[in-house]
């Protein structure tokens, strides 16, 4: 029985994972190469390019086998040239027709789609949303975002930004994006809002654990997975910048239990892998901002996928994009 391969493409600010895998979501084969962005985007493109031919000559896989190519991307993406539409984390990748190029290079079906969404689509066929009718994913990392899973389906919107929670306003008037809006979720709770809001008070915290590490790396700001570390080993300072930020992040899941009445929350991203500290807090925000009977019949949890998020999600938009053609 002939065996197929997928691959998948997890596009990230800083670095993108190329991987090799089953569509029982079975990873063969991963390689990740450094996000270059402005004039330096070709050369990652390159480097993807190269990287999937690494992986089908290392497991002597044809043409015939390949399923098809699933691309993650931060941002909305254009639903019609399906390219990325605008995304502050890749300049110089907006309207890059990375869709054309894998598929005329590599013969096969490619699919792009929101990195959000994406990882939806990951825990509806390999996470916790497997048979799960109506379910929303939160990623919170760099930035803020959604993946909503309505009636089994995915929902995207007319112009592909449904699901765009990070912009959601939380403060008014309030801290400002890099797209300009203020008061937006992504400005208070992201890994990147986190990390600015430390720097603006580290020097008067020179006793905390961030400065400690900041100073041991010899960076001239902090870090987000420098609150990380210093909040896992229960430096109070930290503990407060990722409770202040899960007060807000209350507000954006709060807003989507209201607004789509799902069962199933699951909440991934680097911020979320390093929780335990403010996780009581969050679940107590959520529940003040939520209407109760539907806080009620909502279960909030972590993703199981961990760093495989992404990757399956790739893979899983191949799986979703061939079932619904």
């Amino acid at each position: 029985m002939k065996t197929h391969y997928l691959v998948g493409i997890d596009v990230g600010g800083t670095k993108i994972s190329v991987v090799l895998g089953t569509p029982k979501g079975r990873i063969l084969f991963k390689r990740v190469i450094p996000t270059q962005t402005g004039s330096h985007t070709k050369e990652s493109i390159r480097q993807i390019v190269a990287a999937i031919q690494e992986s089908l000559k290392r497991f002597g896989i044809t043409a015939k086998n390949m399923k098809g190519i699933g691309i993650g991307v931060p941002g909305p993406v254009d639903p019609k040239r399906e390219e990325i539409e605008h995304s502050p984390n890749l300049k110089g990748w907006r309207r890059v027709p990375l869709k054309h190029i894998l598929k005329k290079k590599f013969r096969c079906p490619v699919f792009i789609e929101n990195d959000a969404n994406a990882a939806a689509l990951g825990e509806k066929y390999f996470g916790s949303g497997r048979n799960v009718k109506d379910f929303a994913y939160i990623t919170v990392s760099t930035g803020v975002g959604c993946g909503m899973i309505v009636n089994h389906q995915l929902v995207r919107g007319v112009v592909g930004s449904a699901g765009e929670i990070g912009h959601v306003t939380v403060e008014h008037p309030g801290g400002r994006l890099a797209r300009g809006k203020r008061g937006c979720l992504e400005a208070y709770a992201s890994g990147t809002a986190i990390a600015k809001r430390a720097s603006q008070l580290i020097r008067s915290r020179k006793n905390s654990r961030i400065y400690m590490i900041m100073k041991k790396e010899g960076a001239a700001k902090v870090q987000g997975w420098m609150v990380s570390q210093a909040a896992d080993q229960h430096d109070p300072f930290a503990i407060q910048l990722k409770r202040e930020a899960a007060d807000y992040l209350g507000i954006g899941i709060g807003t989507i239990i209201n607004l789509l009445n799902p069962k199933l929350i699951i909440l991934g991203g680097g911020v979320m892998e390093h929780a335990q500290p403010f996780w009581k807090q969050l679940k107590q925000a959520v529940q003040r901002e939520s209407w109760p009977y539907a806080f009620k019949k909502c279960k909030i949890i972590k993703t199981r996928l961990r760093g495989r998020v992404g990757d399956l999600g790739a893979i899983a938009v191949v799986i979703e994009r061939l079932q619904s053609n």
